[in-house]
């Protein structure tokens, strides 16, 4: 770490809080786990800076994990097994640490000055090898991107530190939050975000804070439109700051798309510019609902997961953002591209379900199926579907499979579009009906008393 600093100056740390870490530990070894927890990583050593410090914690944690007690002489003992104990001073170095603390209750506070200090010269390390590596130019701007950001990501899960609570407090947050529900003046009202569409709010109660929605379908069977509804519904019906990152799409198909299905204008005829003084009028009136609304759009290609969770984050402190929509999780880059094509998807699966808990909103994210459902007799996605990796499922809350019965079966049916309510972690599974106006690119309320006027 000394190389990557100028020869001035000293990488970040604090020897005093250091030795005074590992001089609490030894008094009182009932730190001993509150200091691994907030030291967590694969080698908590390694926050250590001096290398003396890294052993003598390494060796307590063994002594500690191997259920002995930890005092001055069975450290010393251990070093001198190990062959450690001249290298970090002696036996006197250690009764210096034990005077160092004079009390272990201050402990958890220098343990996180460690963990700081840790950081950031990770922070540096990963600075300078960004840096030589783009002077040297032998790697592509993209590549030089993806491992960049890898190393960013890495020193951020470093910081990340375990939160355990007891059952007492979870309880309060339930009975909280279920008061809150009951509170509610409506019976019908939804704990969630609304979606618009009365049949799936019942079934999942609206889509739940710090859970990943997987709305999921073969190509061309209205992913898009589907999810730009409950978006358009969220920002102009409720109100609510909504972030969308299209990784397929540009912000002017998505304006022109949002347009045809606030003002209901054809799309076909937008596209071909045959608008009547009718549709004019209409779109002038959609827009001027749009405009107040608080839609935050990305349509940046070849997005990675720190990107759009850094945008996501600035938004969430900014604005307030109550949802984020992701078209669609197999475009979003992966942060190893040499990683076989299943772990790249799982490892985007897992950001995209810490970025919901993280910022405390639902987080959709639109996924491809394989061609299996185009093979059976009924021709319905399942979950097994899922392109790529299993870990789509495992990772998602609630998974909607989308299925067009007209595509397959009986085109009079091509006004219907199938929901699948495939997996629900805390609520039901089941199906629901929506009426689709393609060219409105609309989805509303299934009604059969109205299926002659769609037939």
């Amino acid at each position: 770490m000394a190389a990557d600093a100028p020869p001035d100056r000293l990488p970040p740390q604090s020897r005093d809080a250091e030795r005074s870490v590992i001089g609490s530990m030894l008094r009182d070894n009932t730190v001993i786990n509150d200091v691994i927890q907030i030291l967590s990583s694969t080698n908590p050593a390694e926050n250590f800076y001096f290398d003396a410090h890294q052993k003598i914690f390494q060796s307590i944690v063994e002594i500690y994990t191997e259920g002995h007690p930890v005092d001055l002489v069975i450290l010393a003992e251990r070093l001198r097994q190990q062959k450690h104990l001249e290298d970090i001073g002696g036996v006197a170095y250690l009764a210096d640490l034990w005077d160092t603390a004079a009390t272990a209750a201050y402990a958890e506070y220098y343990a996180r000055i460690v963990r700081d200090k840790a950081i950031t010269r990770g922070l540096i390390h990963a600075s300078t090898e960004i840096l030589r590596d783009a002077y040297d130019q032998t790697q592509p701007a993209e590549e030089l991107l993806g491992n960049a950001e890898r190393k960013i990501l890495d020193i951020a899960e470093k910081g990340v530190t375990g939160n355990t609570t007891t059952l007492l407090d979870a309880l309060n947050a339930a009975y909280t939050r279920i008061d809150q529900r009951m509170g509610r003046k409506d019976p019908n009202a939804i704990s969630g975000i609304a979606t618009g569409f009365v049949d799936l709010d019942q079934l999942t109660a609206g889509f739940q804070n710090s859970e990943l929605i997987i709305i999921a379908a073969r190509p061309s069977v209205g992913k898009t439109a589907f999810a730009l509804n409950i978006a358009r519904h969220a920002v102009v019906e409720e109100r609510l700051p909504v972030f969308f990152v299209s990784l397929e799409q540009t912000r002017i198909e998505l304006a022109e798309r949002l347009l045809c299905a606030q003002a209901r204008v054809d799309s076909h005829k937008l596209r071909k510019g045959h608008l009547s003084g009718e549709d004019i009028g209409k779109l002038h009136a959609g827009g001027d609902v749009l405009r107040n609304a608080r839609l935050f759009l990305d349509d940046s290609p070849s997005q990675g997961m720190l990107r759009i969770a850094a945008s996501a984050r600035r938004l969430k402190i900014r604005e307030g953002i109550r949802l984020v929509v992701i078209d669609y999780l197999q475009l979003i880059e992966p942060e190893n591209r040499r990683d076989p094509r299943q772990e790249q998807v799982a490892q985007v699966s897992r950001r995209l379900k810490f970025l919901a808990r993280e910022l405390e909103v639902p987080v959709i994210a639109l996924a491809q199926v394989n061609r299996s459902s185009e093979d059976r007799q009924d021709h319905r996605p399942r979950l097994a579907d899922l392109r790529e990796s299993g870990s789509i499922e495992q990772d998602a809350d609630t998974c909607l499979m989308l299925h067009r019965p007209g595509r397959f079966e009986d085109l009079s049916k091509d006004n219907k579009l199938d929901v699948i309510v495939a997996k629900q972690r805390n609520g039901p599974t089941g199906d629901l009906t929506l009426f689709y106006r393609k060219e409105y690119m609309l989805f509303e309320n299934y009604d059969p008393t109205f299926d002659n006027d769609f037939g």
